[in-house]
């Protein structure tokens, strides 16, 4: 059997999680003063190609404008539509106007003291169309650069794009040049989670107790590819992990999350490597938690079916939490369900959340409503889990 190509990478890493951590960091998590935000971004323009703008709302967008249309929908009582559309405008404005470090500085100083933020880094310009300032690989160069500004606060992830050409070398770099501590998989950028490179990479990571953040949601960023050849393993009729092509054209934006994002493109991951420690971000995503009834899809019901069958399987409350329908769940379910409680973890997607409204205030709402105890649960306790840090605590996890 051949040697897997990223052995000589992976052999270079510690096994054990606390090692590739900074010092700065271990210290905060033993004094028992922290907690996590498991999921954010703070790249900006450089990074982004512009496309990416056109795919969410027009690139051009006038605040000025939208602040006066706002205006208009309060005089009518119905502020909704105008606040959204102010909120997407501040957000663009957010994005395109700071630089990366003004970003990360701002995500510090508006969140509790001592709060440790996975900070993800995402291969945009592998996707989507468009001009892009700066590179991938600077992306994560200067993702370094600013955790080695802040080495207590800033732990790094990076997408895994197994269509980059540059794969091999990104993953050597991220690892073992700019010491990143998990990966990203964002299949919706135009790619299935059983590629045959990630499944070689998820062999490594289950064995080194890397974790893997998974996008799985109906968020509306994709690729602006129409026709994509696809490589990928997926369960056949005996139960087993078979290899699969296929060429597939997309046409709408639904079409590409639906089949890329779902959940049970993982089953043949997940049961090919069942210690792999994966986090399914945004847990369905708004359309599960809207509170409107659906009956074509809960991704939800399947990442908790996931969650059953394996131990290392965790979600997050990234850009779902401003949500009011999936606040009541937490707090109605979260301790009445063990499994729930030891597997739920705090993320916000800054500053994506932006969209949805003012950061700080979308983050106090939800903390001060869920109260302290799950809070500390699904910030403090269930993240350390995930990431494998359980020694440096002395807590009772």
């Amino acid at each position: 059997m051949a040697q897997n190509p990223y052995f000589k990478i992976f052999q270079q890493l510690p096994k054990d999680p606390v090692e590739r951590i900074p010092e700065a960091m271990r210290l905060l998590i033993q004094s028992k003063e922290f907690r996590f935000d498991i999921h954010t971004h703070i790249f900006n323009r450089d990074y982004i190609p512009n496309k990416f703008f056109e795919i969410r709302i027009p690139y051009l967008v006038n605040t000025d404008f939208l602040e006066y249309v706002d205006d208009i929908f309060t005089e009518l009582d119905d502020v909704s539509e105008g606040e959204d559309l102010l909120n997407y405008a501040l957000f663009i404005e957010f994005a395109t106007k700071h630089s990366m470090e003004n970003i990360a500085q701002y995500l510090i100083n508006n969140s509790p003291r001592n709060t440790i933020f996975v900070v993800i880094a995402l291969d945009l310009f592998q996707s989507i169309e468009g001009k892009v300032k700066k590179d991938y690989i600077q992306q994560l160069e200067d993702t370094a650069k600013i955790r080695d500004k802040y080495p207590d606060l800033i732990l790094p992830f990076f997408e895994v794009n197994p269509t980059n050409p540059d794969i091999d070398q990104i993953i050597e770099k991220a690892f073992l040049e700019y010491g990143f501590f998990g990966i990203k998989v964002y299949p919706s950028l135009g790619y299935m989670p059983s590629h045959p490179r990630l499944m070689q990479l998820y062999e490594l990571c289950e064995e080194w107790n890397v974790p893997i953040i998974i996008h799985s949601a109906t968020h509306n960023l994709h690729t602006t590819r129409n026709f994509i050849p696809l490589e990928y393993y997926a369960i056949d009729e005996r139960g087993r992990p078979a290899f699969r092509t296929q060429k597939k054209m997309f046409l709408f934006r639904n079409q590409y999350v639906n089949f890329f994002n779902r959940p049970q493109n993982w089953e043949v991951v997940l049961k090919s490597f069942p210690r792999l420690r994966v986090n399914f971000s945004h847990l369905g995503g708004d359309d599960d938690w809207d509170g409107r009834p659906r009956t074509d899809r809960n991704w939800s019901f399947r990442i908790f079916d996931f969650m059953e069958r394996y131990d290392n399987v965790f979600a997050d409350t990234a850009y779902t939490f401003h949500l009011d329908t999936f606040l009541e769940l937490l707090t109605t379910n979260l301790f009445r369900n063990k499994l729930l409680g030891e597997r739920i973890l705090f993320g916000t997607d800054f500053y994506m959340i932006m969209e949805k409204g003012k950061y700080k205030n979308l983050r106090s709402r939800f903390a001060l409503n869920i109260g302290s105890e799950v809070m500390e649960a699904i910030s403090v306790k269930n993240p350390i889990r995930f990431l494998g840090l359980e020694s440096l605590t002395g807590m009772k996890l």
